[in-house]
């Protein structure tokens, strides 16, 4: 069974783990550590007894939107709905925080990641150019927060 609790520093070892075994271009420790301080009860990590096999960072900007920093779960977990347990416990908390709709970027070649953020409501609303570097674009996706779209 998976819980999802807020992540801890104890935690930042196994995080920083399935970070580099996600991304071509992983965020650093140090970095994963200060969203610690900086994500205030956004952090999140998905565990399974005591082991940590994913996890969400989130902040609010300007107060009204929730934007996802990074998600990831380790690779054997895929597939599994811990990323939308992950993802519906964040959006419910940015809505704690008078968020009104969620963001993120995700890389326009990751097709994976886009199905998965389209079946949990996200829609493409433009690129960003160069976003991950030279030539790597990013999609950001927004949900609205309040109001569901009919398919």
């Amino acid at each position: 069974m998976v819980i999802i609790t807020d992540a801890t520093e104890a935690d930042l070892d196994q995080i920083f783990q399935i970070e580099t075994e996600s991304f071509e271009d992983p965020y650093p420790y140090s970095l994963l550590r200060a969203y610690l301080f900086l994500a205030n009860k956004l952090y999140l990590v998905a565990k399974q007894r005591e082991k940590v096999v994913g996890y969400i960072i989130g902040i609010i900007q300007y107060g009204y939107r929730g934007h996802i920093v990074s998600i990831a779960v380790e690779p054997i977990y895929r597939k599994q709905g811990i990323g939308a347990k992950l993802l519906n416990e964040i959006e419910e908390r940015f809505k704690l925080n008078g968020a009104r709709y969620s963001y993120l970027e995700v890389n326009t070649n990751n097709l994976s990641a886009i199905s998965f953020y389209r079946a949990n409501g996200y829609l493409i609303m433009y690129v960003r150019k160069n976003y991950y570097g030279r030539d790597k674009h990013a999609f950001v996706m927004v949900k609205n927060l309040y109001y569901k779209y009919l398919d």
